[in-house]
């Protein structure tokens, strides 16, 4: 299943589960009306009289029978049932719409600071930064349960820009390199899914219909800790009234909540073989996945979480978080032998019991880059550098992955073992000094600066001094510290060092942060024009900045005719800049959108500008997933054309497929 055959089907299942919660919600109404028919009918028979449509008496020999249907009480139910769970579902959502790190916090999360010196916490974020760069998505905020000796991790969020990874304390300490990367990358397949955002409206739905039995059971603990007559007076049919109120409530509710969590688990079981799978696909590791699966089953906890706010997310979790009621009807997660099996069909059905503390020191993390490479890679268009430290070692370049457009568009959000294996490669090649100071909120605006600098010295100094005028002296001296790192950096590094600094960068002050868009804005216009590279960076970073901070819109194009303007100026930009024979390149993009490849033209380079093209751009962030996917093959056979892709245009595609929410691998490709 692809990113957009997978993201259709996490929209097919929240239509799903929203008829599921109307059926559910139906029900409540229905035990609301039943229990309010009963008890009307009690307050009636114990008062001896009612009233008619005057408002007159009818005394209880005049008293007809009440119906069986009550029109006016059913609609009075409905009404009360939907506005309680309406609001009830909607506080829910607005608790857990901050994203991942909200709901993590949640249930005792602590965000892992990105400098820690932990070992254990060291190898979480950088599994964690190796499935960011494969998977071209923004690297999460990383989360440890410090309260939970069980095995279990998740990931929450409402878009890849506010994801939060969380493994509980058990996880990091009881489970190997490999093990780690195989439940990270089993998180990470829900990400790119679309799994988290219908998890949260799980959640949210859920406790909506949980609320009325919460009603219920405060009103009987409201009388139940105030004084309750015993003997025969009014006094004392009221409070019997209102503790039949409660207890009426408090049936209707847990009756809801049942198949509330009947609905929670039929909607999460099946997608944990899909995410299984792909974490195998991967890492091209079975033992990772099925050695956690195998620790979660032989020990004594398994995935067992303690905190009170568990059973409500208990489906974000990779193991069953809690114990499972009704012959496994509530169980959100399929047997953990069922899952084995479907990795490793040879298992003999044995699990194990994890030992208390994984050996970190016995882990090899040079392969992974562990900490950063201190190798450097050449550029050749700063040789001074290595005329002053000529003890760095040989240039290494990353292989090139080659750019074919039917290919890459199928490998957005795909876990693929070559783009995983590439990551890892090109992590090796940043050096150290660079992937520390994404982790430190004092460095990462230097950091994103320095991505910018180019040309000679003299422009190198111009931008610096644009820098201090801007941001102060002091991000100026370190900007000036980081250079000969910089100077180095493989061009195909840049936009992968964005993506580590994102987490950063979103915990910045709101000053700090409009400084820094300032002063970046700044830097980007500072010679008067927009290299394709800096539009890229520009655009890739307001973009994941914006969706951290507010919803995703919803889609308001479905047909190709409605942006057909909007291809025609992403196509003829892309055209101009890709090819000498821009017409060429243009006719051979526009004939992968058939229904409007005779609708549209190549535009003059004044008509299709960055300006232009930004607009357009905004606009088909809007649109549906076909269109999105058709422009993607498009655009990439565009930039195909003439049989080569340079470094700009690859970073100009990640920003197109950034903007329209369509998280693509890095290309790795080499100048």
């Amino acid at each position: 299943m692809d990113f957009f055959e997978a993201q259709e089907s996490a929209r097919k299942r929240t239509k799903r589960l929203v008829f599921l919660f109307a059926f559910a919600v139906l029900g409540t109404v229905l035990a609301g009306y039943a229990a309010s028919w009963l008890l009307l009918g009690q307050m009636e028979s114990r008062q001896g009289y009612t009233r008619d449509s005057y408002g007159r008496r009818v005394y209880r020999e005049a008293l007809p029978s009440r119906p069986l249907f009550d029109p006016k009480l059913f609609l009075l139910v409905t009404g009360g049932t939907v506005a309680v769970v309406g609001l009830a579902s909607l506080y829910k959502w607005s608790q857990m719409r901050a994203g991942g790190s909200a709901i993590a916090e949640l249930v005792g999360g602590r965000h892992v600071d990105l400098k820690t010196t932990d070992l254990r916490e060291r190898k979480l974020l950088n599994v964690v930064e190796e499935m960011s760069i494969a998977s071209g998505i923004p690297m999460p905020a990383v989360y440890v349960l410090d309260d939970e000796p069980g095995l279990n991790a998740f990931a929450a969020g409402l878009t890849t820009a506010d994801a939060a990874v969380a493994v509980t304390r058990g996880t990091l300490d009881k489970l190997t390199r490999d093990e780690l990367q195989g439940v990270v990358a089993h998180e990470f397949s829900h990400i790119l899914n679309g799994d988290m955002r219908l998890n949260v409206r799980i959640t949210a739905i859920v406790f909506g219909i949980l609320v009325i039995g919460l009603l219920g059971r405060g009103i009987l603990r409201s009388v139940g800790r105030g004084r309750v007559r015993t003997g025969g007076g009014k006094k004392d049919g009221g409070v019997v009234i209102f503790l039949a109120l409660g207890l009426a409530l408090l049936i209707i509710g847990y009756i809801g909540y049942f198949f509330g969590r009947l609905i929670q688990a039929a909607v999460s079981r099946q997608r944990e073989f899909l995410a299984d799978a792909s974490a195998v696909q991967f890492t091209r590791n079975p033992g990772g996945i099925t050695g956690a699966l195998k620790k979660i089953g032989g020990y004594a906890l398994g995935g067992t979480m303690s905190n009170n706010h568990a059973g409500e997310i208990g489906h974000f979790f990779i193991a069953q978080a809690f114990k499972s009621s009704f012959g496994g009807l509530w169980a959100t997660h399929p047997p953990l032998d069922e899952r084995i099996r479907a990795v490793d069909p040879s298992w003999d059905g044995q699990l194990f019991e994890p030992e208390t503390v994984v050996d970190i020191k016995n882990e090899s993390f040079a392969a992974a880059g562990f900490g950063g490479s201190q190798r450097f890679s050449a550029d050749e268009t700063l040789p001074r550098v290595h005329e002053a430290q000529p003890d760095l070692p040989p240039p290494r370049r990353i292989a090139p992955v080659a750019f074919k457009p039917a290919r890459i568009v199928a490998d957005i959000g795909a876990l693929t073992e070559s783009h995983f294996r590439h990551a890892q490669q090109l992590l090796d090649t940043i050096p150290a000094s660079l992937r520390e100071a994404t982790r430190d909120a004092q460095a990462v605006p230097v950091l994103v600066y320095g991505l910018l600098l180019a040309g000679d010295r003299a422009a190198r100094d111009a931008q610096q001094a644009v820098v201090a005028k801007h941001a102060g002296p002091e991000a100026a001296a370190a900007l000036q510290a980081q250079r000969p790192a910089l100077s180095v950096l493989d061009p195909a590094a840049r936009l992968p060092l964005l993506q580590l600094s994102m987490p950063t960068l979103r915990q910045l002050e709101h000053a700090a942060l409009d400084r820094f868009v300032t002063t970046l804005d700044e830097l980007v216009h500072a010679d008067q024009k927009v290299t394709p590279f800096e539009y890229a960076l520009q655009k890739m970073l307001q973009q994941q900045l914006q969706l951290a901070r507010k919803p995703a819109q919803r889609v308001q194009f479905d047909s190709f005719g409605a942006v057909r303007g909007e291809f025609a100026v992403v196509l003829s930009a892309l055209a101009h800049l890709s090819a000498k024979e821009s017409a060429a390149a243009f006719a051979e993009g526009a004939a992968q959108a058939p229904v409007i490849r005779d609708q549209i033209t190549l535009l003059a380079p004044e008509a299709c500008g960055l300006v232009q093209l930004d607009a357009a751009l905004d606009r088909l962030a809007v649109s549906s997933l076909p269109v999105k996917q058709r422009l993607l093959v498009a655009a990439g056979h565009v930039i195909a054309s003439d049989g080569t892709v340079t470094v700009e245009e690859g970073e100009l595609y990640r920003a197109l497929t950034a903007t329209l929410g369509c998280p693509m691998p890095n290309l790795g490709i080499a100048t």
